[in-house]
């Protein structure tokens, strides 16, 4: 699973805005097919960089493995005016290793080349030779970023007749075109020319559904000494069935373990909930590519001997696990990246992850078992609403898993202050947060006294404050966390003669409110819908009435609804605010009533009530 950023107070959102930073003059693949466990890829890729933006794609970085050699490489770097002023070397390449995983085959060859001047043009040439790891071919995928024009780009593939290829095309209006070289050789041609810039938008989808892409892959494959074959997704989940077979035996003290610990409990839901958190006592994630290209996982034995493994191997042992006290499980492929899987185009490299699915009487679970401190069950925010392959004994079957509806992913925020005449205030604080909120919280449940302190203060947008309470409790088995907390600031309020300026609220501040053009590419896209609650009560010093106050709100459109009510009683002031966003996709002609919305609801946080000394 992706270690998630701990953001609580985020903008709603910020973008810079970019000019054009490069352009690709000329983008090639060109790929050879001997046989089905023989490949050469040939690459060209001519850029233009436009400005210190672009810097980056001049570094130059492909990836290598024992079955992936780089057989040729050569670069040239040609100024403004088209002289060249550098040419670069294969000895010139360096080689890492590096790598978030603890064993891989893998290692990436890469040449980091900072760019004198702009604009300057860099060509790359290099050939990967690949044997017996046939299970798809090169991608084609010109425009890779934001703000990057292409002029020309092509992609060859030539292939044996008796070798059947499929393919897809995703922002590609062009066809692939199918020709015969000779009575046993086939040639797929894609050709695509000046391909506009992709705008980095508020409010838009992800690049990758973006961006022109085209797949190609064989229809049956030979991968690691293993055969399968990619016809759909049910043979696709035929073949990861093979690579699981076998792997969850178990040793015989395990398995007398496991049966002292269920064989007496009344229901399967127990007994998952058992295994589940005897997963987390007992093992930890470490990555690891390895085994069949990294396709194949651990056997249950060894991550039970070894006491770690990836999120293949943890899943396949929890799986031995609940098959031994009798609970049937599937073994699930998913991807953290991308949502949606091409329906009809089965292949390996749509997904990334593994988690398990436990189909019990009356709902089916989602593990993750690569972090079983979340809640049993909790579908977290890197797969919600993802498609996935379910692996049987019967194949793959495309599915998808649930999202949590946009009111429960909650923040609730009580808080108390009481003000004093200078300005200074005590306040308590009780914030509960659910299902992604919660999410975003769970980095608290690690952190030190001390660090912990320096977010909740990034959380209260309090000047001059100290915590002198600070607590944070889980609720076990929910997605459901709540921050209690004692603060307090000695200038809450800002003092300007006979009066007072106060926050009228301390928990939202900093919203960005997000910029667009008249000309905008994409449906407005909201993929995390939530709740923000506050009940807010605040004590008026004696001695001080309140001269201003801001008005209420209510306004509500598609894409959201947000409400603030003031009420006075006596010498307390009572807040409410409530902003529900709502995910979803609407149309493009809406982006200005989202962007007012925004503004009025960051005008509305930033208010102040106005107190005044009353006159005795």
């Amino acid at each position: 699973m992706k270690k998630r950023l701990l953001l609580f107070v985020a903008p709603l959102f910020t973008l810079s805005v970019a000019a054009q930073k490069a352009i690709v003059e000329e983008s090639v693949v060109d790929v050879e097919c001997l046989s089905a466990t023989h490949v050469i890829q040939h690459f060209r890729e001519v850029t233009t960089i436009l400005s210190e933006q672009g810097a980056d794609l001049a570094t130059f970085v492909c990836s290598c493995s024992k079955n992936d050699k780089l057989t040729g490489f050569k670069g040239v770097v040609s100024d403004g005016t088209g002289r060249v002023i550098r040419k670069l070397k294969e000895s010139e390449l360096q080689k890492t290793e590096y790598s978030p995983y603890l064993a891989i085959d893998d290692y990436k060859m890469y040449l980091d080349y900072t760019p004198p001047v702009y604009p300057i043009t860099i060509s790359y040439e290099w050939t990967i030779e690949s044997r017996d790891n046939l299970i798809e071919f090169p991608r084609f995928c010109p425009q890779a970023d934001y703000d990057i024009s292409v002029k020309k780009a092509s992609y060859r593939l030539k292939v044996p007749k008796d070798l059947s290829v499929r393919y897809a095309l995703q922002q590609i209006d062009k066809e692939v075109k199918v020709s015969d070289l000779s009575a046993s050789t086939q040639l797929f041609t894609l050709e695509v020319n000046d391909m506009p810039l992709i705008k980095q938008e508020a409010y838009s989808r992800p690049l990758r559904e973006r961006m022109p892409m085209a797949w190609f892959a064989p229809t049956d494959f030979v991968y690691y000494g293993t055969r399968g074959s990619l016809r759909s997704w049910k043979d696709y989940g035929l073949w990861e069935y093979s690579l699981i077979q076998g792997q969850d035996v178990l040793p015989e003290a395990l398995r007398r373990e496991l049966h002292q610990l269920t064989d007496t409990m009344k229901t399967d839901r127990e007994k998952v909930e058992a295994l589940y958190k005897r997963l987390e006592k007992t093992t930890r994630y470490v990555a690891i590519l390895l085994g069949i290209g990294g396709q194949k996982p651990a056997s249950a034995a060894s991550v039970n001997k070894s006491g770690y493994g990836d999120c293949k191997g943890l899943t396949n042992y929890l799986r031995a696990m609940l098959k031994e006290v009798g609970i049937a499980s599937n073994y699930t492929t998913i991807s953290t990246n991308n949502r949606r899987f091409l329906p009809d185009f089965a292949s390996v490299g749509q997904m990334n992850h593994v988690i398990l699915q436990v189909p019990l009487t009356n709902d089916t679970l989602w593990l993750e078992c690569t972090n079983p401190e979340l809640p049993m069950g909790y579908v977290h925010d890197d797969i919600a609403g993802h498609d996935a392959i379910e692996i049987s004994e019967q194949g793959g079957r495309l599915v998808r898993l649930p999202v949590y509806a946009d009111s429960t992913n909650l923040m609730h925020s009580t808080i108390t202050i009481d003000l004093n005449a200078d300005g200074a205030a005590e306040m308590t604080v009780c914030q509960q947060t659910f299902n992604e909120q919660y999410e975003n919280h769970v980095p608290l449940l690690k952190m030190d006294e001390k660090d912990r302190q320096k977010v909740f203060l990034r959380m209260v947008h309090v000047p001059q404050a100290e915590v002198n309470q600070l607590k944070v409790s889980q609720t076990p088995s929910v997605a459901q966390m709540t921050l209690d907390a004692k603060v307090r600031s000695n200038k809450y309020a800002t003092q300007t003669g006979q009066r007072l300026f106060v926050p009228v609220c301390p928990v939202h501040q900093g919203y960005t409110v997000p910029k667009g053009s008249d000309e905008r590419q994409e449906d407005i896209w909201i993929n995390n819908g939530y709740l923000d609650e506050d009940d807010i009560t605040l004590t008026i010093p004696d001695g001080y009435v309140v001269e201003a106050r801001p008005k209420d709100v209510n306004i509500e459109y598609p894409f959201a609804v947000f409400s603030f009510t003031l009420q006075v009683d006596g010498n307390s002031i009572h807040v409410k605010n409530r902003l529900l966003k709502r995910s979803g996709i609407f149309d493009k002609s809406l982006f200005p009533q989202l962007a007012e919305f925004f503004r009025t609801v960051s005008n509305t946080y930033s208010q102040k009530i106005v107190l005044k000394k009353a006159v005795k």
